[in-house]
């Protein structure tokens, strides 16, 4: 299975499902709206309850990615309204 989080409107063409859908969720039981689930081989999911932990990889340094992001030529910043949409997505649950 891939779990990935992001807009449905980018995912459920590629065949991404919510997560609800394969009974995928937090450790807190809760399901995210923009955590969506493919399985890579029918019925291996089965129907239990499977939870979803980040990876150590995704804890950052935001004062090391500060230093890479200086090396880097400057972009101007801009705030795109995709961005809110993500906001607003990343923050709900299915229920």
């Amino acid at each position: 299975m891939i779990v990935i989080f992001g807009s449905p409107a980018n995912y459920v063409s590629s065949g991404f499902q919510c997560c609800k859908k394969y009974n995928v969720c937090l450790e807190n039981k809760k399901f995210p709206a923009a955590m969506m689930v493919k399985e890579l081989k029918e019925g291996a999911l089965d129907g239990r309850t499977w939870f979803y932990y980040d990876s150590p990889v995704m804890r950052i340094d935001e004062e090391e990615a500060g230093r890479y992001d200086d090396g880097l030529e400057k972009m101007e910043k801009a705030h795109r309204a995709s961005q809110e949409e993500f906001y607003i997505m990343s923050r709900s649950f299915v229920e």
